[in-house]
């Protein structure tokens, strides 16, 4: 007798489950109504715009609940594809995951409410069979839940790679001077997380490798120190802008990345303008081809008129001052690099001989003697100061783009 009973209970238990789910699914606007307010008020978001979220909330509540009750009803898996759009709208709405989960778990407490008292009311409807429905609830509430995750996760990922090939984009745009109207750099330089006003500076590093990052995690450790920044990966280069508002900045960037760099780095003069970040770059990579000094593995272009008039127009300056540096042809190379080197000696102590022997580690007279070999190779006297102008000028263009 009791296994007839059990047989018997085992066919109109699940006959009496389906049956209270497809009447459940007929009432589903009604229900979707008690959902969405059980769901807006026990989350307090987007109270902003009350009336919007509440009408969202209401249809995603009818989209959610007719597929569970219809499958239950069949006896059929669970359709969590709305659910898994839900996850991707919520994501684009800007709510955060947590509010999701919490906002799902509101949702199926209060449904779980509603089941056991419309159930209540029913007639023939036993203990089992409410039971057997909850449990069914709960398997939908662990099914649709996974499902809305992933959608959020999913939307999210793809919003962060849009955001990722715009901010390329733009950082592409920047470093060839292809910028908007002087009203739209507002707008690029938040989208690349920058303050809207210098002054700036352009780091660019070697790669070690190729498609290798020579400076491993530098935004971020540039903001630990309240630097902001903006990094891109070129085929030859780690390029950089970075906003130095003042001096300690600008000695704390260079410390940073003199500490990191297993590559050559040059970095610009500060600028004010973003529009002129093209510029700043070619100065920047001008930097790399100074010789490297263990002690600063970071040059750094003075800016001064002298360097920005050589750098400014280098085809222009090339032509010019090629027949002033062919010359020196005759020499040899060791001979020409002490020849220059000893010019900018000269230069950097203001023309005093003695000062200039000292930095060579020289006697003054072999100064002396390598200063007449220039003036000789040339044919301009270092007495003259429009000589002294353009010579100054072809060695510098000779160090910064020969």
């Amino acid at each position: 007798m009791n296994r007839d009973v059990g047989q018997r209970n085992g066919h109109v238990i699940p006959r009496q489950v389906a049956q209270v789910a497809e009447m459940l699914s007929r009432r589903t606007d009604e229900l979707a109504t008690a959902l969405a307010r059980a769901i807006t008020g026990g989350t307090p978001l987007h109270q902003s715009s009350p009336v919007d979220y509440f009408e969202s909330v209401l249809v995603s509540c009818a989209g959610t609940i007719r597929p569970i009750f219809a499958a239950i009803a069949a006896e059929s898996p669970f359709d969590t594809s709305e659910a898994t759009e839900l996850g991707a709208i919520r994501a684009r709405q800007g709510m955060p995951l947590a509010s999701l989960m919490e906002s799902c778990r509101v949702g199926f407490v209060a449904l779980g409410e509603l089941v056991l008292a419309e159930s209540a009311a029913l007639p023939d409807v036993g203990n089992d069979v409410v039971r057997a429905l909850i449990a069914k609830l709960h398997a939908a509430q662990d099914v649709y839940t996974r499902a809305m995750v992933v959608g959020h996760r999913e939307e999210q990922s793809r919003r962060l790679d849009n955001d990722e090939t715009e901010r390329s984009v733009l950082f592409d745009s920047l470093l060839h001077g292809w910028l908007p109207a002087p009203q739209g750099l507002w707008g690029l330089a938040d989208a690349l997380q920058l303050p809207s006003s210098g002054p700036y500076m352009v780091v660019a590093a070697e790669l070690p490798a190729v498609a290798t990052i020579a400076l491993s995690e530098i935004e971020s450790r540039l903001r630990s120190v309240d630097v902001f920044s903006a990094w891109r990966l070129l085929p030859d280069l780690h390029v950089g802008v970075v906003h130095v508002s003042t001096d300690r900045h600008l000695a704390t960037v260079l410390a940073l990345i003199s500490r990191m760099a297993t590559t050559r780095v040059g970095a610009s003069a500060r600028y004010e303008d973003l529009r002129e970040t093209a510029l700043a770059l070619r100065h920047a990579h001008l930097m790399l081809r100074e010789s490297v000094d263990p002690a600063e593995p970071v040059a750094v272009f003075d800016g001064s008129i002298l360097a920005c008039a050589a750098v400014s127009a280098p085809d222009v300056m090339i032509k010019l001052v090629e027949p002033t540096v062919r010359c020196f042809a005759e020499l040899s190379k060791d001979e020409r690099q002490v020849l220059f080197e000893t010019f900018r000696a000269w230069l950097d102590s203001d023309g005093q001989v003695g000062a200039a022997a000292e930095l060579l580690f020289c006697h003054p007279n072999t100064i002396r003697h390598r200063l007449r070999r220039i003036e000789k190779c040339t044919g301009r006297s270092l007495s003259r100061p429009r000589d002294v102008a353009e010579l100054c000028l072809v060695f510098e263009v000779n160090r910064r783009l020969l």
